[in-house]
């Protein structure tokens, strides 16, 4: 095995154990959780990270073999637009919601801090890797990673500012006399 396929097999471990961490506590967090905003949220995000663990174990066994191929490394779509939609349609469904899920901020940070590292771990193998299929995977995944860091900002402004949120995202406008749907 040469160098470079040993740290691909390094960089796949260290992706998986990430990956792993990251569905976990987006699993507790979904479970802790009593809102539906927060639920939905943390669901799309273990879906996500699951769909990501699947490709990712593949990859790995195929490059174990040396048979790794273009197709091998592919994602399911974790599209802006779904996420966007999904947030609007569960906020307007509940109105205004408390405070809810405040402790779960915490989470929040942390999975943010984790998309964080993830990124930054994934740029630093971009920057080693030259295997052309390999790089394709890497920078989707740094785009994926960046989407789930975006998704999480949303939904800590959601429970941190709220009347803000609906006013940015909501698309609630100020009448002069407060806001107007």
């Amino acid at each position: 095995m040469s160098n470079s396929e040993s740290a691909s097999l390094d960089m796949f471990c260290t992706a998986v154990e990430m990956k792993e961490k990251k569905k976990a506590l987006y699993e507790d967090a979904m479970k802790s959780c009593p809102d539906q905003v927060g639920i939905e949220t943390f669901r799309m995000l273990v879906n996500a990270e699951d769909e990501h663990l699947k490709s990712l174990q593949a990859a790995y066994e195929e490059l174990k073999k040396g048979k790794i191929g273009p197709d091998t490394c592919k994602f399911h779509a974790f599209e802006s637009a779904d996420k966007k939609t999904l947030l609007r349609k569960v906020a307007k469904e509940h109105g205004k919601l408390p405070k809810a899920c405040l402790d779960d901020v915490v989470a929040i940070e942390t999975g943010m801090n984790l998309e964080n590292a993830t990124i930054e771990f994934f740029e630093k193998e971009l920057k080693r890797a030259t295997d052309p299929v390999e790089r394709a995977l890497l920078e989707r995944m740094i785009s994926e990673e960046r989407e789930h860091f975006v998704l999480l900002a949303d939904l800590k402004l959601y429970y941190v500012d709220t009347e803000n949120w609906m006013m940015e995202k909501g698309g609630w406008r100020l009448d002069g006399a407060g806001g107007a749907a």
